[in-house]
Formats: C-alpha cells, sequence, structure tokens
C-alpha cells in the first residue's frame, strides 16, 4: 500500500472540517423529512426503474454547500466534487467563502492525492488516510451512492415517501457502523430525480450537504 500518513495537530481542525466533506454548506434552511421538498415537477418511476437508472448513472458533478457538526463545532466549506466512475477518477475541491482553496483530492485508478496548505499526501486507503489525519472513520466508498438516493449494502434500509415515492431515510451500514441519511429535497436532472438536500448523521456527528447544481454524463 502506497501511503504517507502524518500527524499533524496544528491543521486538526480544518481537516475535520475538511474531510468531513468526503463522507462526502453555509445557510442550511431546515425542513422536516417528512415534509420534503421538490425544486422542480418529478418524472414519475417504480422503485426499481430509479434504482436501475441511478446504478448506472458513473459520471456526474455536483456543487454547493457542506457543514460539519461535531462536538458543539460546526465548520463549512463551498463543495466541487466530480466523478468518473468509468474512467475511475474523481476530483473533488473544497473552498472558503472567500474562494481560498482549503482541500483539494485527485483519485485516478485507486492512487488518492490529496493536498493541504501546500503539502500532499497519498494513499492507496482513502479511508485510512482519512482516518490517520483526522482520527475519524468517514464513508468515502458510500458516500457516493448515498448522494445519489442509493443504498450502499444490500442490507440497507430505505425508507421511501408516500408521495413522490422517493427515499426519504436511509439506515446504512460502513466498516460497523450504522448511518442515517435523511433526503430533504429533490431535483429533476434529465431522467434523474437527485437529491439537493442531504443530512447525514452517525453518533455525534452531522453532516449538512445543499447542492445547488447537478450535471450528469449518461453513459
Amino acid at each position: 500500500m502506497i501511503v504517507t500518513f502524518f500527524n499533524i495537530p496544528a491543521i486538526y481542525a480544518k481537516l475535520v472540517a475538511v474531510f468531513l466533506t468526503l463522507t462526502l454548506i453555509v445557510t442550511l434552511t431546515s425542513c422536516s423529512v417528512t415534509n420534503t421538498r421538490i425544486s422542480s415537477p418529478l418524472i414519475k418511476q417504480t422503485q426499481s426503474e430509479r434504482i436501475q437508472a441511478l446504478t448506472a448513472l458513473s459520471a456526474w458533478q455536483v456543487k454547493g454547500k457542506i457543514a460539519f457538526l461535531k462536538a458543539g463545532n460546526r465548520n463549512s466549506a463551498n463543495l466541487a466534487w466530480q466523478v468518473d466512475n468509468n474512467q475511475k477518477n474523481q476530483q473533488l475541491n473544497l473552498t472558503s467563502y472567500l474562494g481560498i482553496n482549503v482541500l483539494k483530492l485527485l483519485s485516478n485508478n485507486g492512487l488518492h492525492t490529496v493536498v493541504v496548505e501546500g503539502t500532499t499526501y497519498q494513499s492507496d486507503d482513502l479511508t485510512n488516510l482519512i482516518y490517520s489525519l483526522t482520527g475519524l472513520t468517514l464513508p468515502t466508498d458510500a458516500l457516493q451512492f448515498w448522494l445519489k438516493g442509493l443504498a450502499y449494502q444490500q442490507s440497507d434500509v430505505i425508507i421511501y415517501n408516500n408521495i413522490t415515492g422517493l427515499p426519504e431515510i436511509l439506515s446504512s451500514q460502513y466498516q460497523q457502523q450504522t448511518w442515517q441519511i435523511k433526503y430533504q429535497g429533490y431535483q429533476q436532472i434529465e431522467q434523474f430525480s437527485l437529491p439537493t438536500q442531504i443530512n447525514i448523521n452517525q453518533g455525534s456527528l452531522i453532516i449538512k450537504i445543499v447542492i445547488n447544481h447537478w450535471s450528469v454524463s449518461p453513459r
């Protein structure tokens, strides 16, 4: 395994704010989960049709904001994340509200390169790289599924909205931990109904994501 691990207390707080993003904002609107917001008309699909279509969606990009709340601390950043699973690459950028780059992640064929404050870290195990820098186990693999409203494991449990038929609450297992994902808004992007507001909970950690822009490249 190619890996460069460092223990850097001086940038711990910033790394927590940064890397929590990968488990995959500020001015987050609050609404109840049973009152799911829909920003545009959604096409009618069965659950199996929606799962099949989104599973085949391997290239996409999101832009928005992300916030992390843990132990009374709140951190937030602008988020830009581009994934192409066909090419086995991804790029993630987190920036401050002044446009200053906080973190940059480049993944290519299983090798992950993270740049923070001009220092570069590499590993073929992104989850362990994040843990080595933050002390946190974060759902880096599962987030690509959760962001589309898909289960990560076959054992995951999804509760669907009675009116829209879209996922409302997802209970997912990741590295022997239970994560709860709540979806509070959807938007129709081409033939896909995609989440725009997501709350992720695990223990005392809360991650809130608001997606302002979805871009999809169906194959």
